[in-house]
């Protein structure tokens, strides 16, 4: 019984062996037929060479090149209006919302009037009966004075009467005066954008009470938008009030040309990044807070760059042909920045490397 159990064992691990092995030549089959064919798996290069296509060619040059660096921010109002009361009284009806595009001088907020249009009647009588008071006393001056040129009445009666006169002279002023603080008040119940804009954000509801001073209705000037910038410290130093910006907004698919307007001269402690500032002169779809991006020149250097059109991603890799002697040769490369039509070079080429541009039409081992 020993012995037959010791042969079923070795049998089993005859048979798993021949079985590990088959599956090894197949692995090893398709790995040939793969190289065969031509196709370069990714991670691998070719170490064949084979002849030159007739392709158009570019070369490996070294070039002073103007730096460009990239910095983010967002779009702000250079203006942000909050409309606010100056009376004291109740909100009857609010008549624009949140994202609304408002003219200069169109109604916002109505406040209740009927307590001030009692005050304007109340100061208008006062002013009524200041001016009568006026007219009795102008009228008793000049009859006093009429009456002391004749030696009527003494001086002092003559001076009592033109300080009455004087006296009521200053009281209807005084009522004067409240009239027109009282009609004042009551056009303040109609709340006015100061600004063409577009509102941010209503703050009162009817019902609500409006204080002196209490902000109803939050808005920006769509004609005074700027971008803002967080500039990192290392990069602040190529900046200056006047330096050109090109400023690429995603969200509203554009791209605006703007000029530093404004630079903050104390960094933030803790992003250690400067504000810069930089009004944007076109409206489009501009809204307040908006991702923006802004890039400017940040002096040059010397780089090796290579035509972007010789380059082939495979797999993981960069790759570049080279015409070397009449013959190709798929370079592993190194890239760096992007340069418009050309890419910067960190390893794999040297200046003056011929390169194949058409790179699709070029067979890949």
């Amino acid at each position: 019984m020993t012995n037959r159990l010791a042969i079923v064992r070795f049998s089993r691990r005859r048979w798993w062996l021949a079985a590990t092995a088959a599956a090894c030549l197949a692995l090893l089959w398709i790995a040939l037929r793969v190289v065969q064919g031509g196709k370069l798996q990714p991670g691998l290069l070719s170490r064949q060479a084979d002849q030159t296509p007739n392709r158009p060619l570019g070369t490996v040059t070294r070039e002073r090149i103007t730096l460009r660096h990239e910095v983010v921010g967002s779009v702000q109002s250079r203006m942000p209006v909050e409309a606010a009361s100056r009376v004291a009284a109740r909100v009857t009806e609010v008549k624009v919302r949140a994202g609304d595009r408002v003219g200069r001088g169109q109604i916002l907020v109505a406040l209740d009037a009927a307590e001030l249009r009692a005050k304007v009647a109340q100061a208008e009588g006062e002013l009524a009966a200041a001016r009568a008071e006026l007219a009795r006393a102008t009228a008793d001056h000049q009859r006093f004075a009429a009456l002391f040129s004749r030696g009527s009445v003494t001086a002092h009666e003559r001076d009592a009467a033109e300080a009455a006169y004087r006296s009521a002279a200053g009281r209807a002023a005084q009522a004067a005066a409240a009239v027109s603080a009282a009609r004042a008040a009551l056009v303040y119940t109609v709340v006015r954008s100061p600004v063409e804009g577009v509102v941010v954000e209503r703050l009162v509801e009817p019902g609500d009470m409006a204080l002196v001073g209490k902000p109803l209705v939050r808005l920006y000037d769509n004609n005074a938008l700027r971008v803002e910038l967080a500039v990192p410290e290392d990069l602040a130093r190529y900046l200056a009030v006047g330096t050109p910006l090109d400023v690429r907004v995603d969200a509203a698919r554009a791209v605006y040309h703007a000029q530093v307007s404004e630079i903050v001269p104390a960094a933030d402690p803790a992003s250690r990044s400067f504000l810069v500032r930089a009004p944007l002169a076109g409206r489009g779809h501009l809204r307040p807070g908006m991702f923006a991006r802004a890039s400017f020149a940040a002096g040059s250097q010397t780089l090796l760059t290579v035509p972007r059109a010789a380059v082939e991603r495979i797999g993981q890799l960069d790759t570049v042909r080279v015409d070397a002697d009449g013959t190709i040769q798929t370079r592993m490369v190194s890239l760096g920045r992007g340069l418009g039509a050309r890419v910067e070079v960190l390893a794999g080429l040297h200046e003056g490397d011929r390169v194949i541009l058409d790179h699709t039409q070029a067979a890949v081992r």
